[in-house]
């Protein structure tokens, strides 16, 4: 086996190196998305994988390992060969990051490739081709998008805070109002807390070494501070792939984050039926739709909205006078509808101030925990 003396290059030659290929990659992605017919299979794990998802690694492969012979490899739709343990560095890549992002059309998708030696990240290259985001950094090189310095915000508080992420776990948990929205990708979600687009992003499940480590290394060179949930840096040389989690934020942040999470895996570990005691906090389908900021025209989520109205026994209070006589004006899939219907009736009342029209967010009447479950 060669020495790392006889197979490195300096991460800069590197670095120039994956942001070649991820760029090419990333047109493959494009292509294949702009064409909207891959083949969707599922893996054995309930998994998504697409045709472009393989045809992005083995373009990576087979460019990468040409360019540097005495690398290892690690790539999610690659068996594991555990060549990262024998190589002085190795290439650890997921093709797309984001594939359900991929699949429900919607931007929030990346090429990653990181370059690893000795457990940590030296240089990683972040590619989204449908917004044409570059992300890059090498170890003790800072952290640039599109070639300009990024740098990721801080905060002295979680309140208001734009946070990446699935607002229905935060509210569960019982944590205080902040911005929050989606992004299917972690890598992505780690980088837009890298060029400051958001303060933060938390994910409870577990994430692979290939999900994050170009992310992590960017939003490190940016000034965040990235751990698992128990606060523990990641590393890349262990015997697994998979770790417990993500926190990306300031340091600031990050500390306020780490201390709301820490009595909740605490419980966790301590639970006899985690299913039951914590399942709320696994990923559901209609989280991911709540990518709507980004989803393709037309595309909407069906949720039930009712407006009615009706007269009040106190129009500071919500008792009705007679519940017979209450005024159903209709149902509504968003609230936007919703809300064009209820200012319409509500016009009506002007001459009757106990007369009053709402907008019922029925949905979560039925599902109160927010988890996908009725009853």
């Amino acid at each position: 086996m060669q020495g790392a003396d006889e197979v490195c290059v300096p991460y800069v030659e590197d670095l120039a190196l994956i942001k070649e290929a991820v760029l090419a990659a990333g047109k493959i992605a494009k292509d294949a998305f702009l064409a909207d017919d891959a083949e969707i299979w599922d893996k054995s794990n309930n998994t998504p994988v697409t045709d472009a998802d393989i045809a992005v690694n083995d373009y990576l492969e087979k460019v990468l390992m040409a360019a540097r012979p005495g690398y290892g490899w690690l790539s999610e739709e690659t068996k594991d060969d555990h060549s990262r343990h024998a190589c002085p560095r190795t290439f650890v890549v997921d093709p797309i990051d984001g594939t359900r992002a991929f699949i429900d059309r919607t931007h929030n998708f990346a090429v990653s490739v990181a370059i690893i030696q000795d457990g940590i990240s030296v240089a990683g290259a972040l590619y989204n081709p449908l917004n044409d985001e570059m992300f890059e950094a090498t170890l003790g090189g800072g952290a640039a998008l599109n070639g300009k310095a990024v740098k990721a915000v801080d905060c002295d508080k979680v309140e208001g805070i734009r946070m990446v992420g699935y607002a229905r776990k935060f509210r569960r948990l019982g944590w205080p109002d902040m911005n929050c929205h989606v992004a299917n990708s972690m890598a992505y979600r780690m980088a837009l807390v890298a060029c400051g687009q958001a303060e933060a992003t938390v994910a409870f499940t577990p994430k692979s070494d290939w999900d994050v480590a170009a992310a992590q290394l960017i939003a490190s060179e940016a000034g965040a501070v990235v751990t698992d949930l128990h606060g523990k840096p990641p590393s890349y040389d262990g015997e697994t792939t998979s770790g417990l989690g993500v926190i990306c934020a300031g340091k600031t942040l990050h500390a306020l984050l780490l201390a709301r999470i820490t009595p909740v895996i605490s419980q966790f570990e301590k639970s006899d039926d985690k299913i039951r005691d914590f399942g709320f906090m696994g990923t559901i389908p209609t989280d991911r739709n709540l990518e709507d900021k980004n989803m393709s025209d037309g595309e909407n989520i069906q949720l039930l909205h009712l407006v009615i109205g009706g007269e009040l026994v106190d129009p500071n209070k919500t008792e009705f006078k007679n519940l017979k006589e209450v005024d159903f004006v209709g149902a509504y899939a968003n609230f936007a509808d919703a809300q064009v219907a209820w200012k319409s009736a509500a016009q009506r009342t002007v001459d009757n101030a106990h007369m009053r029209y709402f907008v019922l967010h029925a949905h979560e009447l039925i599902d109160p925990d927010k988890d996908g479950i009725i009853g």
